[in-house]
């Protein structure tokens, strides 16, 4: 019988894990709004996906060596999507006033 006791520990690994990806998501999307240069949008998208894999590889191995699972994902996800609704608009007002200096 499969032990179900450390699924909501799982769980909130991956939503930190999420959030973490949301904050490296937020924060290079300042360096890529401020350098309006197309290399530096792909270098910038390029670095967020394989940052966003490895948290996403580090925190499976983490919570459950590396079984990937639907609510895990979910969890992944969720976090992102929380920390991005909520921190966006801020990270968006540091974008702007750093164009007006």
């Amino acid at each position: 019988m499969i032990d179900v006791t450390a699924q909501p520990f799982e769980a909130l690994l991956l939503f930190h894990g999420g959030a973490a990806a949301g904050l490296l998501y937020l924060l290079l999307r300042i360096v890529r709004n401020c350098v309006r240069k197309r290399f530096m949008t792909h270098l910038c998208d390029a670095v967020f996906v394989l940052g966003a894999y490895a948290i996403l590889i580090g925190y499976l191995f983490l919570a459950n060596y590396g079984t990937v699972r639907g609510f895990l994902l979910t969890a992944f996800l969720l976090g992102f999507a929380t920390v991005y609704g909520l921190f966006g608009p801020v990270f968006a007002r540091i974008t702007q006033k750093i164009h007006k200096k």
